[in-house]
């Protein structure tokens, strides 16, 4: 018990504590708080770090590959690096990370290594946004910015796939991070890594361009402020000419060889264009760009609140940068910075040639909405870090327990490998060897992966029939073309008559439809559009696995099958 004297008297009872003594002391312990977060940041920064790790791989380690990381795997698993580089110029995307997975799948070809790639690169990217945010605007700002990255359920999920989104924000990150250094530092060698870092992000998507022209323009306004060592920006020149060339030998080797089938890819998108369906570009912002922010953050609510703070955050750096006195201030450059990405993608969408969509081809959005938030909310805590703790998780824990955007997902209960397995188990012991497997592109990518043997594979992701071929581990698959990507209730029918054609079934031949993918669902489009299909009798497995028993009807039409065997359905 306390004991404080007072006109000599020894006054014990807590209720004889003089006004103020409490705030005095509850003053104290955030101070003491906040002291010890002070000097020991960087240890925090690291077990953050760590845990943002332990989960990526948490979730790496738990789903079977979805088609699109399949086809991944199946560009990069080639005879040499070269035929690997190759095969990635009929994707859409530039070669550094098939060449990345090819030398790294020697390790192992099993769904957790080959996605270990990704949970380095996007818990690096973690680190360098952290030190980003830290020279460039204040600790607590670096400290909110990093509980956001390290725990967002989307940057997480993207972690933790075999793609090429970690790479990207993992280069992205560093880039911004050792420009800003090489400025402060005047320090060439840093410039170089900047160079280095800035290479490596224009290599693994195409969607860095609009990194690239931003981090063009704010570097000359860096440049243009501060009188720099002429070594230091002959560096930058010189690796700005390098990123140049680098663009040349991607367009002539393989962006204008994918002309003609990038608008195919991009149909699905077309929406997500400026075009007459709105008034003004001003209406179609106001209807994306919250989206884009639920993607990140992962949360509607959480989304609107962040989108709001980016705005003001943005303006209040612009705001100070006109402050009389300051002329061409460090806040507008950053203001610039953090601008820039989000009005070049609003051009590229005005001339329909990206669309301004929530999904993981705007991604790289992410640091700079990102940095606005958490320059704002540190300012509105009063630059105090574990009031800047507090929020972050506030804001990061309602995104992970509420999270609303599809995308943000990390719950893979119906996509765990167990699923893929008893689906695995039901083909071989339940569908006769002789019966045929209908599966369409995207479901074909994982039965290659998990089926057939390489040099099946390749075989098959070089044709270009209409139906594919496919003898795995002792069963009759045929594959839909890349131009069938999904079997729906609009092509299936017809797509059903001309397999029956081409393949001379008889009525009474049994038809078998393998489909997975994110939401495996024909066999639910069927029953509700076709009445006769409301017999159908599918297995599922989770939520990305069906199978589908049909029979060739007397016309040649797909009709309900059954399991006709007695084998037991796997559990």
């Amino acid at each position: 018990m306390s004991r404080i004297v007072a006109t000599g008297k020894e006054l014990e009872s807590p209720r004889e504590v003089p006004p103020g003594a409490r705030e005095l002391d509850a003053i104290e312990r955030e101070s003491f708080v906040e002291r010890w977060l002070q000097h020991h940041l960087n240890a925090v920064a690291v077990i953050v770090v760590a845990a943002a790790f332990v989960m990526r791989l948490v979730i790496a380690s738990r789903s079977f590959l979805n088609p699109d990381e399949a086809l991944h795997y199946l560009l990069f698993d080639q005879q040499s690096a070269f035929l690997a580089y190759k095969a990635s110029l009929s994707n859409a995307h530039p070669p550094l990370v098939f060449l990345v997975l090819y030398f790294w799948h020697f390790l192992g070809h099993s769904e957790l290594m080959l996605r270990l790639p990704s949970v380095f690169a996007g818990t690096a990217f973690c680190w360098f946004t952290f030190k980003w945010m830290q020279i460039s605007f204040s600790k607590a700002a670096s400290l909110i910015a990093l509980i956001i990255v390290a725990f967002s359920p989307t940057l997480i999920g993207l972690s933790a796939e075999l793609r090429e989104y970690s790479l990207l924000l993992f280069f992205m990150a560093a880039a911004l991070y050792y420009f800003e250094a090489a400025i402060q530092e005047r320090a060439p060698r840093k410039m170089v890594y900047f160079t280095v870092a800035f290479y490596l992000a224009i290599l693994s998507h195409y969607s860095a361009v609009f990194f690239v022209l931003a981090m063009g323009l704010y570097a000359l306004a860096r440049i243009a402020d501060a009188p720099l060592p002429r070594k230091l920006i002959a560096t930058w020149a010189i690796g700005q000419v390098g990123a140049a060339a680098i663009y040349g030998f991607l367009y002539v080797t393989h962006i204008s060889k994918l002309k003609g089938v990038i608008p195919q890819w991009a149909g699905p998108y077309n929406r997500f264009y400026f075009h007459g369906g709105f008034a003004d570009i001003f209406g179609f912002l106001r209807e994306y760009t919250p989206y884009i922010f639920r993607y990140i953050f992962g949360q509607m609510y959480i989304g609107q609140i962040t989108f709001l703070l980016w705005v003001i955050g943005v303006a209040i750096l612009f705001v100070r940068g006109l402050t009389p006195g300051r002329g061409y201030s460090r806040s507008t450059q950053l203001g610039i910075l953090l601008l820039l990405p989000f009005m070049i993608l609003w051009g590229a969408a005005v001339a329909g040639r990206y669309p301004y969509i929530p999904s993981r081809h705007t991604i790289f959005l992410a640091p700079f909405a990102v940095a606005a938030v958490s320059a704002l909310l540190a300012s509105i805590v009063g630059q105090k870090l574990w009031r800047g703790l507090l929020i972050a998780a506030l804001l990061m824990g309602v995104s992970t327990v509420f999270g609303d955007s599809p995308a943000a997902s990390i719950n893979t209960e119906g996509q765990g490998r167990a699923f893929m397995n008893a689906a695995l188990n039901y083909v071989h012991e339940s569908i006769p060897p002789n019966d045929l497997i209908l599966v369409d592109y995207q479901s074909s990518l994982p039965v290659a992966y998990y089926l057939c043997a390489s040099r099946e594979s390749r075989s098959f992701l070089a044709s270009r029939t209409e139906f594919i071929p496919l003898s795995c581990s002792g069963h009759s698959f045929v594959s839909l073309n890349y131009r069938s990507w999904e079997l729906n209730d609009i092509n299936f029918q017809s797509k059903f008559e001309k397999l029956v054609s081409q393949y001379q079934l008889k009525p009474g031949d049994r038809v078998w439809v393998f489909q997975t993918t994110w939401t495996a669902n024909l066999d639910t489009i069927l029953q509700q559009h076709f009445a006769q299909f409301r017999c159908l009798a599918p297995k599922r497995f989770g939520k990305g696995i069906v199978i589908i028993p049909f029979v060739v009807s007397p016309e040649r039409l797909p009709a309900c099958g059954s399991d006709r065997d007695s084998a037991s359905e796997p559990k």
